[in-house]
């Protein structure tokens, strides 16, 4: 349960919000070969915004963080 439970904390909805930043941003700079990472990039950000793990049900714990965290 060590990854779900990084994920749903703090510092992992922050590292999700940043990577997907950063990740967004390198692939606006790389042209058209960077639309997947773009994509990938904004579902990380929306995923870390709203508290969301989608790895979370592969480990049999729930999609939202705020359940995990319990």
């Amino acid at each position: 349960m060590g990854f779900t439970a990084l994920m749903s904390s703090t510092f992992g909805r922050w590292a999700r919000i940043v990577v997907g930043l950063v990740l967004a941003f390198a692939a606006l700079t790389w042209g058209p070969v960077g639309g997947i990472f773009v994509f990938v990039g904004l579902m990380l950000i929306a995923a870390g915004a709203s508290d969301t793990c989608y790895f979370a049900p592969l480990f049999g714990r729930n999609f939202n963080g705020n359940d995990n965290r319990r």
